[in-house]
C-alpha cells in the first residue's frame, strides 16, 4: 500500500483469542487478538481504525505501537513498529524477567556468562517491585486479574454463541459461563472496594451475596 513501510518477512503466527484494546486518534476500544506473531497480529472488534492508521495495542502490562495494514469485515491486520514482546508475553499479558535488557534464552545465556566471569548479578525487576508494594496494592492487582479472567470468559461465550450447533447442544454450559462471568465481576468489584463489606451488601446476585456475608462457623 502506498505510503506504508516496506513489509517485513512474515513470522510464524499463533491462532488464539485474547482480550486487548487499541488506542488510535485519541480513542480507545476493546478488541480481540485472533492470531499473533512477534511482528504483528490480526484483531477483531466493533471499532477498528482505517488502513494506514497508527495504533497502540495494549494488553495488561504490554503496549506496543503498530500500524494498520488492512481492515475488512470487522477485522484488521496490524504490524508492530518493533519486536517488543514475545508471543508468550502477549498471552500472559506480563513482561518476562529480563537481564541487562535481554529475555528468554538470551537472558539465561547472559546470566551464565556473568556467573562464569564472576560478575555480580543485579536483582530481578519483578522481585524488587514485589518488595515495594504499597498496602492494598496486591489486593487491587488481584481484583484486576479477576476482572481480566471475567473478560476472557465473556469473549469465550461470545465466540461460542455464534455457533448455532454449540448453542443448541450446550445451552446449559453457556449459561454457566455467563453466571461464572457475573460472579467474577462482582468479586472483582468487592475486592477493589475500600469498604468491602458494604460492597458485598450491594452484590446483586442473592446467592453470592449470602455466601459472602454468611456468619462464620466456629
Amino acid at each position: 500500500m502506498t505510503g506504508l513501510p516496506a513489509q517485513r518477512e512474515r513470522m510464524p503466527r499463533k491462532n488464539l483469542m485474547l482480550a486487548a484494546s487499541i488506542e488510535s486518534a485519541g480513542m480507545r476500544a476493546p478488541v480481540r487478538i485472533r492470531n499473533l506473531s512477534e511482528s504483528g497480529a490480526m484483531l477483531d472488534g466493533a471499532v477498528l481504525p482505517e488502513a494506514g492508521a497508527p495504533v497502540m495495542l495494549l494488553r495488561a502490562d504490554i503496549q506496543v505501537a503498530a500500524i494498520v495494514v488492512w481492515r475488512e469485515a470487522g477485522r484488521c491486520g496490524i504490524r508492530f513498529d518493533n519486536i517488543a514482546a514475545s508471543v508468550d508475553e502477549w498471552v500472559t499479558g506480563k513482561r518476562a524477567a529480563s537481564f541487562n535488557g535481554q529475555r528468554g534464552q538470551a537472558r539465561v545465556d547472559a546470566i551464565q556468562t556473568a556467573v562464569r566471569a564472576g560478575s555480580a548479578l543485579p536483582p530481578e525487576p519483578g522481585l524488587a517491585a514485589a518488595k515495594a508494594l504499597r498496602p492494598g496494592e496486591l489486593e487491587q492487582r488481584i481484583s484486576e486479574e479477576i476482572v481480566y479472567v471475567q473478560r476472557l470468559i465473556d469473549a469465550l461465550g461470545e465466540e461460542l454463541v455464534e455457533d448455532p450447533v454449540m448453542l443448541q447442544r450446550h445451552s446449559r454450559v453457556l449459561q454457566n459461563l455467563d453466571r461464572a462471568s457475573q460472579v467474577l465481576a462482582h468479586l472483582g468489584t468487592v475486592l477493589a472496594a475500600e469498604d468491602r463489606a458494604a460492597a458485598a451488601q450491594d452484590v446483586a446476585m442473592q446467592d453470592l451475596r449470602e455466601r459472602l456475608l454468611r456468619k462464620p462457623i466456629f
